[in-house]
């Protein structure tokens, strides 16, 4: 995708804490640095969707984007373990209701993760109200998220 920086290295890092669990531990900071990743590259990919909706050749790559914040958004309820906040010391925006309304925020990420999924389809066949409209859904979750359980 033009203009987008694939971070290889989160996709891995992500993949081994789930796949590994407790396996090991990360410290507190790298848990927080990887889902700042997380969201830097879901914020890229979606800008990337939200310049290109109108453009046709850009399908292919609306549905990678796609792709892509659905992988992250479902390893955010993995990436925010209880003692993370900024109450905890860490330098994070994540307010503590992340941590108080765990069943919300949840939730939330849960249904970045089902509408981006929606998505990963995109095609020369899928008609630009479909994508908009997609990306209406996935925009509205995200500053919903923001909302309520992220710092300004």
């Amino acid at each position: 995708m033009p203009g987008i920086r694939w971070p290889a290295a989160l996709a891995a890092a992500v993949a081994v804490i789930v796949v590994a669990g407790a396996a090991f531990a990360l410290s507190g900071a790298e848990v927080v640095q990887m889902r700042r990743a997380a969201f830097d590259e879901m914020a890229q990919v979606l800008q990337f969707a939200a310049r290109n909706w109108r453009e046709p050749s850009a399908y292919p790559d609306i549905a990678r984007a796609a792709r892509i914040i659905e992988r992250d958004a479902r390893s955010l309820t993995d990436l925010f373990p209880a003692g993370t906040g900024a109450s905890d010391g860490y330098r994070t925006a994540a307010l503590d209701a992340v941590w108080s309304d765990r069943q919300g925020f949840d939730q939330l990420a849960n249904r970045l993760a089902e509408q981006a999924a929606g998505m990963t389809t995109v095609s020369d066949a899928t008609s630009q109200d479909q994508i908009k409209e997609g990306l209406v859904g996935i925009i509205g979750t995200c500053k919903a998220c923001h909302r309520d359980y992220r710092a300004n």
